[in-house]
């Protein structure tokens, strides 16, 4: 069974970006893969004219390593996102939503009931109004 080897999305992009500019990056990286690989494909047409099995194993092995690199780069930008939109919730003063379940559930333990629930029907009719 072949073994699967775990690819560092970070191996080919510069060190100390910040979120924004590491997505930027990442970008520019699949787009490179992208050429590659299309790069790739014509020398592979050429090698499988020329009957060269040798070639055409290689050209593979680099095809695939490099769609395995795709493959994290894209995995890893969507942690990259959520990081970005959890950052501007914040600049914006919406409260993390973990944060905000977290401080619902400490309250409903600590205040009265009858407190919690004016609260948490004030809460739902400000979101109520908010999107309509």
């Amino acid at each position: 069974m072949k073994q699967k080897i775990v690819i560092d999305p970070y191996m080919n992009i510069p060190k100390g970006l910040n979120d924004e500019n590491l997505w930027k990056a990442f970008i520019k990286r699949i787009e490179e893969i992208d050429i590659t690989r299309r790069a790739i494909r014509s020398y592979l047409d050429l090698a499988t004219k020329n009957n060269d099995q040798l070639k055409i194993e290689e050209l593979k092995a680099e095809s695939n390593a490099l769609l395995d690199e795709r493959i994290a780069l894209h995995n890893e930008m969507k942690l990259i996102k959520e990081r970005i939109k959890q950052y501007n919730r914040l600049l914006n003063g919406q409260i993390p939503q973990p944060l905000a379940i977290e401080f619902m559930l400490i309250a409903q333990k600590k205040l009265p009931q009858a407190v919690f629930a004016e609260i948490r029907n004030e809460a739902a009719i400000r979101i109520v109004s908010h999107k309509s």
